[in-house]
């Protein structure tokens, strides 16, 4: 069962630096990062689930978040390649596509939840 979610967002700053960055110019607008979470938590809270979902802020580390208790890893399909993936099941690991974590989109998150 899983209990809890890590975002791991683009980075303005270190190794993924060249991918993109998790922000906006206008600095009124929240981090794509914060939208997802806030939309993903919207939607397990209405199917009754109890997840806590956190935004990944060691820039990728895996390892360290798996440590911490994450079940499931969030992953941009823009670096996905450019992750450490040792000592992790691929099974804890789900890739967004580029419009769902640009758009916040949460569906396709949430049935593969409800599946496991």
């Amino acid at each position: 069962m899983i209990k809890k979610i890590a975002i791991i967002p683009y980075v303005t700053n270190g190794r993924n630096s060249q991918v993109g960055c998790d922000g906006h110019f206008n600095i009124f607008k929240k981090k794509r990062s914060t939208v997802l979470k806030e939309n993903l938590q919207s939607a397990l809270a209405s199917k009754n689930q109890e997840v806590e979902v956190v935004i990944d802020v060691n820039h990728g580390d895996l390892q360290f978040l798996k440590r911490e208790g994450v079940n499931l890893f969030l992953i941009p399909e823009d670096i996905a390649s450019y992750m450490d993936y040792s000592g992790i099941n691929m099974e804890e690991c789900f890739q967004l596509t580029h419009d769902e974590y640009e758009n916040g989109n949460v569906d396709r998150i949430v049935k593969y939840i409800e599946k496991n």
